[in-house]
């Protein structure tokens, strides 16, 4: 069997930057709390809550935290409202969101400032387009696999003369271009595009396209809750090529049957996660391992 790694594996900037920085405090011995999982990876948080950290979920904070206790704002970043919350019940406060999602925010706050409608192309249930929608208030989300009509529609009622399209930085980047343009066609109004989908994550859909080419079946390791390692599995699938995401080799399905097999992970996948499914495949089934790029 052949088996192609993907260039990019393991942990983008901004996973890499929250996860070494908690990392660091915990061992440092201060006491480090999360509002919501740091990254959508259930074996990072395992990790993290194994060197002390503890994760807050559905906005409880503690009464009275200890004396010199911490806490982190996720990588995805947290509505300003958590955020003041936060401030309230913890003396320190570190920022970890992720600087690319973070200036999304930004330009968000910036074109909503101008009087234009945000048409922001996302999941609602995703921890970034929550902290997003918390900071404005003109805006419309369209989720993938839309009705075009009533969402034409419903931008038509609530927009004015101008609309600004963004999108969560994790999304298809093909599917973004395509809804773009045809708002673009359909709707006559000002229509300004801003591409804010991470270009890291574009360069794995890339890969993603290519291993599905090249390779008879392709292993997408990462996160189940995590949006952009899903969006690879949608990738290859579209492709026309069995995806099998998995999270350990106790996942894997047995791979005899394929000549070759593509390795690619999502961006808040460790590396050493990704090793150990590359061993137990490599060792499995005899494979020769081929490192793309």
């Amino acid at each position: 069997m052949k088996i192609y790694m993907a260039a990019s594996t393991g942990f983008c900037y901004g996973v890499n930057r929250a996860v070494t920085t908690c990392e660091r405090l915990l061992k440092s011995g201060v006491t480090l709390y999360s509002q919501g999982e740091l990254v959508h990876n259930e074996e990072v948080v395992k990790h993290l809550r194994k060197l002390g950290l503890k994760v807050l979920n559905n906005g409880k904070f503690p009464l009275k935290p200890e004396q010199g206790s911490a806490v982190v704002i996720r990588a995805h970043g947290v509505p300003p409202n958590i955020e003041s919350a936060l401030k309230k019940s913890f003396e320190r406060v570190i920022d970890l969101t992720c600087p690319i999602v973070y200036n999304v925010f930004r330009l968000a706050e910036k074109l909503e400032k101008q009087g234009k409608l945000l048409v922001i192309f996302g999941r609602k249930d995703h921890a970034e387009v929550n902290a997003l929608c918390g900071r404005v208030k003109n805006y419309v989300i369209v989720e993938p696999g839309y009705d075009p009509s009533t969402v034409y529609s419903t931008i038509l009622k609530k927009a004015t003369k101008r609309i600004a399209l963004i999108s969560q930085t994790t999304m298809d980047h093909r599917e973004f271009m395509d809804f773009a343009e045809q708002v673009k066609l359909v709707v006559d109004l000002e229509v300004e595009i801003f591409d804010t989908i991470c270009n890291v994550t574009v360069k794995r859909e890339e890969e993603a396209r290519e291993l599905a080419t090249r390779c008879a079946a392709v292993v997408v390791v990462g996160g189940k809750h995590s949006s952009n390692t899903k969006k690879l599995v949608t990738i290859v699938e579209k492709s026309g090529k069995p995806a099998f995401h998995v999270r350990s080799p106790e996942e894997l399905p047995p791979l005899q049957e394929f000549e070759s097999v593509g390795i690619i992970s999502g961006t808040s996948t460790p590396y050493t996660q990704i090793q150990r499914i590359l061993d137990y495949i490599e060792t499995k089934y005899e494979g020769e391992v081929i490192h793309n790029g």
